[in-house]
């Protein structure tokens, strides 16, 4: 009995002290699973080994587990394999406990048997479709524990060997290619395939049942590209098949690197928590937005499925390629692949005209940001719940915006560059936002820090003002003053004088024109259209109109909205009629 009385005191001291996440002394290495799947079946049978370093010395092995039965545990130390106990915590763990202490390489082995759940809409899951049985999986944010034993944090990336046995006449998909396939007794055969580049638990994926596959050839530098249906609806994945053959090329020119994965098939299910998820190799499309019979694809399907797989295809490189260090920084991966989906878009568009989306797109998320539901981009993601919560409106959209606005006060090619480096340094492993800022600091000259500080951490909308003054005895200065602390990139341009950018710190700055310069006609705030602030105009800068881009004609609208005062009326007024129809149209809307 002392013996049992010293193993609960040690179990109950590591349980108390435990926080949301796992320990910094236990990394895992790769992560091999089989299992044994038939969607007809509620239960499914799997193994897991994970290559662990212990740094520490440790008696107990603690990783992500939930809705788990779990049948037995070893831990493996070069040729000795010992039987380890199985610890059950309430907060989604379990510990693997050796009795006694380890340290450098492990494995920890884990027999277990998992439910696939048809009301779930994440984690493993099954559906019946026109009276056929199908498994998927969506594990985003953190439901890769009810499918695997793991370590489910994004810091976490590891190589996957996955294999899963299945019904002859089913078929098997994973991140990884194919490689072979083995028939066993009894009507199965097991499917194994390719190791995984680096991934975090949350973008694994698989799925088994009575698939077709329609084989969208190759596109980019040689990429294979599949659309996998419920069975009778191959020939419905056609227009996503040519969407990836437009977009992926467009992809890799920007950032400079080949997509790194090996295939990429698009997955349609029935249902899933989220419109798609970006699985490297395996991405995953609510059936409705991926897939449309020949010759019935709409225009507006088809603008849907591009801007969708932009976004999907994007997260290969932002998200995947990279990926947050931690789900405070989850911004750098849809933030990232919200804003480099519009850069992408393949619509016979206009760089203007997307341009111009954005902007509409910024000002939803701006009414958003001076609301009571407002938040800040980063967070500290402290519990499972806030994890869970994690992919948001505000996160996706305002990083985006925050995103256009570096890019307009850094240059595209300096912004360009930055985003290659950094995707080239922290290629297959973890960054965090400290890392993206030194990126384009060395890439651009200027430091982003304390702007990204200003913008990702709290929530709210700066408001400026602009005022010429033209002295007699003093050269013309712009005075810009700003009602919030922080710091606020600001880019503007005046009569005869070119877009010129600089960074509000205090709560006036004083610009200094051009030696030389009379004193300008008019002055315009957010040259370009891409800062993330309101300008409130007491005068409107009317003879400015026929000079300024569509851009900043729409920003300018969205602006005179918020000032409400008789100039902007008038001002309004006069925009109503612009050439433009989303600019015209935005007018109006404005003046009512």
């Amino acid at each position: 009995m002392r013996g049992a009385f010293a193993f609960f005191a040690l179990i109950a001291g590591s349980l108390f002290g435990q926080s949301f996440y796992l320990s910094n002394d236990v990394v895992p290495r790769k992560e091999t699973v089989e299992l044994t799947i038939d969607p007809a079946r509620e239960t499914f049978e799997g193994f897991v080994s994970i290559d662990v370093e212990l740094r520490a010395p440790a008696s107990t092995i603690w990783l992500n587990a939930k809705n788990l039965t779990i049948g037995s545990a070893f831990i493996a130390q070069g040729d000795t394999v010992r039987p380890a106990e199985v610890i059950r915590s309430s907060n989604e763990r379990i510990g693997i406990y050796v009795g006694k202490e380890l340290t450098g390489p492990v494995a920890a082995q884990i027999n277990y048997q998992g439910r696939l759940d048809d009301k779930a809409l994440s984690g493993p899951y099954r559906r019946k479709v026109e009276g056929e049985w199908y498994a998927y999986t969506t594990f985003a944010a953190i439901e890769a524990r009810r499918a695997i034993p793991c370590f489910d944090e994004p810091r976490f990336k590891t190589p996957w060997d996955i294999s899963i046995r299945v019904k002859r006449e089913h078929k098997a998909f994973s991140n990884g290619r194919q490689i072979s396939e083995t028939d066993e007794p009894n009507g199965w055969k097991l499917v194994k395939f390719a190791t995984t580049e680096p991934l975090p638990a949350e973008m694994v994926a698989f799925a088994v049942g009575p698939f077709d596959v329609y084989d969208g050839g190759a596109a980019g530098h040689g990429t294979p590209v599949r659309v996998i249906t419920a069975k009778g609806h191959a020939e419905e994945g056609h227009g996503a098949a040519q969407a990836t053959a437009a977009i992926l090329p467009r992809l890799e020119a920007y950032t400079g690197i080949p997509y790194a994965f090996g295939k990429l098939d698009h997955l349609a299910l029935p249902v899933g928590a989220y419109g798609a998820v970006e699985n490297p190799g395996l991405i995953t499309y609510r059936t409705k937005g991926l897939l449309a019979p020949p010759n019935q694809e709409t225009a507006a399907f088809t603008r849907a499925l591009r801007a969708l797989q932009a976004h999907e295809i994007g997260h290969q490189w932002f998200g995947n390629l990279v990926t947050q260090a931690s789900w405070d920084d989850v911004w750098l991966s849809e933030g990232f692949a919200t804003w480099i989906s519009a850069k992408m878009m393949d619509q016979g568009l206009s760089p203007e005209r997307v341009h111009l989306a954005a902007i509409a797109a910024r000002e939803r998320m701006m009414a958003v940001d001076y609301s009571a539901r407002s938040r800040p981009v980063r967070i500290a993601i402290n519990s499972r719940e806030a994890a869970r919560d994690v992919y948001n409106r505000v996160v996706y959209e305002k990083g985006a915006a925050i995103l256009l606005m570096l890019e307009g006060w850094l240059g595209e090619d300096h912004f360009r560059d930055g985003l290659r480096a950094y995707l080239n340094e922290h290629r297959f492993g973890n960054a965090t936002t400290d890392d993206l800022a030194a990126a384009l600091r060395a890439a651009s000259g200027n430091d982003p820090s304390r702007v990204l500080n200003t913008f990702l951490n709290t929530a709210g909308v700066p408001e400026l003002r602009g005022q010429l003054l033209c002295d007699r005895d003093s050269p013309p200065r712009l005075r810009v003053t700003k009602a919030s602390p922080g710091s606020v990139p600001v880019c503007w341009r005046a009569a005869r004088v070119a877009s010129s950018c600089t960074v509000l710190e205090g709560p006036s700055t004083e610009i200094a024109l051009p030696t030389g310069t009379a004193c300008p006609a008019w002055f315009y705030l957010n040259s370009g259209g891409t800062g993330y602030y309101r300008t409130h105009w007491t005068q409107a800068p009317l003879p400015a109109l026929p000079e300024l881009s569509g851009a900043e004609r729409l920003t300018l609208v969205y602006d005179l909205r918020a000032s409400k005062n008789t100039a902007a009326q008038a001002a309004l007024a006069r925009l109503a009629s612009d050439a433009d129809p989303d600019i015209s149209s935005a007018a109006r809307e404005a003046l009512k």
